[in-house]
This record gives structure tokens, sequence and C-alpha cells, in this order.
């Protein structure tokens, strides 16, 4: 047979032609791993993205880290706010110097007009 022959079809009746030949017991054997296989696949299928993420950094940490990785998003969360509370000052002390000017009258006339 020339390999431009093989094709689904001929792949097909091969696989069949060489079961025919297997044993009962070879047979139930492969029916059972091929069920077992199945059942595994379609569990995976079905399993969420997020699970396996979660899965995953549990396994990185270990179960006996949990509270280091705990402690660690605390850290996290703890810089995220100071770093929010800090751009807030900042921003809101900018307007200091435009405050004093018109409290001194330093600004020109043009600033008042809209």
């Amino acid at each position: 047979m020339k390999k431009e022959e093989l094709n689904h079809e001929n792949i097909k009746q091969l696989l069949n032609h060489s079961v025919a030949q297997l044993e009962r017991p070879t047979l139930t054997r492969l029916h059972h791993a091929r069920k077992q296989a199945m059942a595994r696949y379609t569990t995976r299928s079905v399993e969420p993205v997020f699970a396996r993420a979660g899965h995953a950094i549990w396994q990185a940490f270990g179960t006996q880290h949990k509270s280091r990785l705990w402690a660690t998003t605390l850290l996290v969360a703890i810089i995220l706010f100071s770093a929010t509370a800090y751009w807030n000052q900042i921003t809101k002390s900018d307007t200091t110097d435009v405050d004093i000017a018109i409290l001194t009258d330093d600004l020109p006339i043009h600033f008042y007009v809209d």
C-alpha cells in the first residue's frame, strides 16, 4: 500500500482488521481503558479556567504556606491602597499655589473672566 493511498477510510479498515485479530480479554481491557480515558477527558473539558489557575496558585505555595499567600495578598492590597491615597493627596495639594495667588490678588484679570 502506498502512502498516498492512506486516508481516513483506509486507516479505519486497517484498524478494524487489526481489532478482529485480538483476543477477547485484550478487547475487554482496551474497552475499559477507553471508558476511563473518556471519563477523564470529559471532566477536564468541563473544568473552568479559573479553577485551574487557583489550583496552580495553591500548588505553587503548598498547603503549609497558605498563610504566606494571604500575607502576600494583604501586602499587595495595602500597597495599592497607600499608593492611591498618596496620589489623591498630591493632586489636592497642587491647587494650593492657585489658592494663595487668588487670596493675595496676584492673578491677572483673565483668570477671573470666563
